[in-house]
């Protein structure tokens, strides 16, 4: 198996089981959110802890199964991680995605699974989504 297929069984595994694929009782901030050049929806909740960590987030949604592939992913990703630290991967999943920049970092795990996406123009924002989302989201009034 290549690489290459390895990261589609990924991507499929990620959008069949989806982790976090949940509604969140407590949490501080929500948004919901749109695709904009598709159907796709979810809902993103998230805890955010005042040292800006997010503690817990999870989603529920339906769309593609790159969006879901890719939202299951980011919560995986999010984690634990800080605000700022989530924004600076942003900006790497963005690279990666619209211009083809490889990317090592290890911090995206699964994410860099999505690496070829940036062939398919179509399908940006499907794999954006939880990143679009998450701006929309740190910029809203804690719950």
């Amino acid at each position: 198996m290549n690489l290459s297929e390895f990261y589609k069984k990924v991507i499929l595994d990620h959008a069949k089981n989806k982790r976090n694929h949940r509604k969140m009782d407590a949490f501080t901030h929500k948004i919901h959110y749109k695709n904009p050049t598709c159907g796709d929806v979810m809902t993103m909740y998230a805890w955010i802890n005042d040292e800006e960590t997010v503690e817990d987030v999870s989603f529920i949604g339906e769309g593609c199964f790159i969006s879901m592939a890719s939202s299951s992913m980011f919560t995986i990703v999010a984690k634990g991680r800080t605000v700022k630290e989530l924004q600076e991967l942003s900006l790497l999943m963005n690279e990666m995605i619209l211009n083809g920049k490889e990317t090592e970092d290890e911090r995206l795990e699964d994410m860099i699974s999505f690496k070829d996406i940036h062939k398919l123009p179509a399908r940006y924002n499907c794999a954006l989504m939880p990143w679009q989302a998450l701006e929309k989201l740190i910029k809203a009034e804690r719950t």
